[in-house]
């Protein structure tokens, strides 16, 4: 195939994905609860809904992202529909009026399960609230996107690109994490950890507001990715660090190296400062090169993660990161020009489609692992739910999103 052929094909096929796969399923009336409003917390492999169980605010934070980004894109409105009974179940039910923010976790009736505020839920309530404003132009999306950037600005914030990892529901203490649902408890650990999914969040927030105190932040998060979190030691992006920001143990997620990557590169260039989109390109292109070389199996399937030591790779692959490697080859190629990383994007959404994709009932399956012993659904991340706390149309609608935008732009070029 041409360049120009390869791109269409790569374009038709996550359009096709989107439409045909992931969006069938999460706009399907069988999983809304008509009973007690917005969507079951959980529905098994097997398409048992479970009535009663809790339903997360990183869930339903992630399906307003996901169906107000469908609506701007696809114009359809179904997803506009979905968007709606999202975010209004959000804001009667999550949404704190008292100290702002969002609980994480509330009954199947609505009732509040969890009330701690950590930073990586609080992420999805502000980026469901921009996404939705920038697909509706809705005051109180808006105003209340504002007011939790301020809160993470003005409580959560340590420095430029650094955050805390959560508190307790009126700021004053340390949160302790849930996901959501039966998932237990986690103690947010000390030192630092970069935010990248508030950091997405005010990326959508500045696209929607052009706001220029948004825009501030945005810069904060992409200098502190290529001046701190980048480790030059081994081409990567750091997991935590100390308090100094060196970097603690030798394990690696590499669907968390391919979504940084494109997203800080996305960030610097919406900023326009020719400088700071240099400098970012050339820390991208490192790491997006150290994955191309090393963390796709022999299928053209991106490793969730190993050990940078020993060079031991998990067996098993999990849907969320194929989709980021899918978004953050075609970044690679548009970084460099270099077919090689054009060709592993296309190879890896190839893989989906054969392997991840559901075709009976619809989505992705979680977890996975194709070697000589054949192809078989196994556990790890998130289960094996077609939906849960974790298990939602975040990853994979995105890519979609991503490889559509940035198809476009090259096949103009």
């Amino acid at each position: 195939m041409t360049i120009y052929e390869k791109l269409s094909n790569l374009r038709e096929r996550a359009e096709k994905n989107a439409l045909e796969s992931i969006f069938p399923f999460w706009t399907s009336e069988y999983i809304l609860d008509q009973e007690n409003g917005g969507f079951y917390g959980r529905i098994t492999r097997d398409m048992e809904i479970i009535k009663e169980e809790p339903r997360a605010l990183v869930l339903t934070g992630r399906m307003v992202f996901a169906f107000s980004n469908a609506y701007r894109m696809f114009g359809d409105e179904i997803y506009l529909d979905r968007a709606k009974r999202a975010f209004d179940y959000l804001m009667q039910y999550f949404y704190d009026r008292e100290y702002g923010g969002a609980y994480s976790t509330v009954s199947y009736k609505g009732e509040v399960l969890d009330d701690n505020k950590p930073t990586y839920g609080e992420a999805f309530f502000l980026m469901a609230a921009a996404s939705y404003y920038h697909a509706t132009k809705d005051e109180e999306a808006y105003r209340v996107a504002m007011e939790t950037f301020r809160i993470m600005e003005e409580k959560v914030k340590i420095g430029p690109g650094s955050y805390k990892g959560g508190f307790t529901r009126d700021w004053s203490g340390p949160a302790e994490m849930r996901f959501g649902g039966r998932a237990p408890r986690m103690r947010i650990p000390d030192g630092i950890s970069f935010q990248h999914h508030l950091c997405q969040a005010y990326e959508q927030l500045y696209r929607a507001t052009e706001d220029p105190e948004v825009g501030k932040a945005v810069r904060g998060f992409v200098e502190f990715a290529v001046e701190t979190l980048f480790d030059p030691e081994y081409n990567r992006f750091k997991g935590f660090m100390d308090k100094e920001g060196n970097r603690i143990g030798t394990r690696q997620s590499f669907g968390h190296d391919c979504e940084i990557s494109y997203l800080i590169m996305d960030m610097a260039e919406l900023l326009g400062d020719e400088k700071l989109i240099a400098k970012t390109k050339e820390i991208c292109t490192k790491v997006l090169r150290q994955v191309l070389e090393n963390d796709f199996d022999s299928y053209g399937s991106l490793y969730n993660g190993g050990d940078l030591e020993t060079g031991e790779r998990q067996e098993s692959h999990v849907w969320w990161a194929q989709a980021e490697a899918v978004s953050a080859m075609l970044c690679g190629y548009q970084l460099t020009g270099d077919e090689a990383f054009l060709d592993a994007s296309m190879r890896q959404l190839e893989y989906i489609e054969k392997y991840f994709v559901d075709k009976e009932n619809g989505d992705w399956y979680n977890n996975i692992i194709v070697d000589d012993k054949g192809w078989r659904i196994v556990d790890g991340s998130h289960g094996f739910d077609k939906l849960n706390a974790g298990k939602c149309p975040f990853h994979n609608s995105n890519m979609c999103f991503q490889v559509i935008r940035r198809t476009n732009l090259l096949l103009k070029d």
